[in-house]
């Protein structure tokens, strides 16, 4: 008998502590991008961005890893926005825009 989707994510997990790339399912298991959609859409399994990317049995995929809001970058930036100088303020809104830019890419 043939694994399913779910056995062979909740195997790679298991060995891997990560999730399962789609591409392990497609490539090394001979899975077609409609069968992963439709495991997806049915909720055997859910899917992970970031480092805490790939498939993973649904109910299983582990909570978000704590992420630094304190970096070099945004103090620098914290530091421009007491000055009161026209570049300083130009910097900011960049810095702001690209925030903004990561964080809805990421919704």
């Amino acid at each position: 008998m043939a694994k399913s989707i779910l056995s062979v994510v909740r195997e790679y997990v298991r060995e891997n502590n990560r999730g399962c790339p789609k591409g392990v399912l497609q490539h090394v298991h001979g899975f077609n991008a409609k069968d992963i959609r439709l495991a997806l859409e049915t909720g055997q399994v859910e899917s992970g961005r970031g480092s805490e990317g790939g498939l993973f049995p649904a109910g299983e995929k582990p909570e978000p890893k704590e992420r630094a809001t304190v970096t070099l970058k945004s103090r620098m930036v914290d530091f421009l926005r007491t000055l009161n100088d026209p570049t300083a303020k130009a910097l900011c809104a960049e810095y702001d825009a690209e925030i903004e830019k990561r964080r809805e890419a990421q919704a």
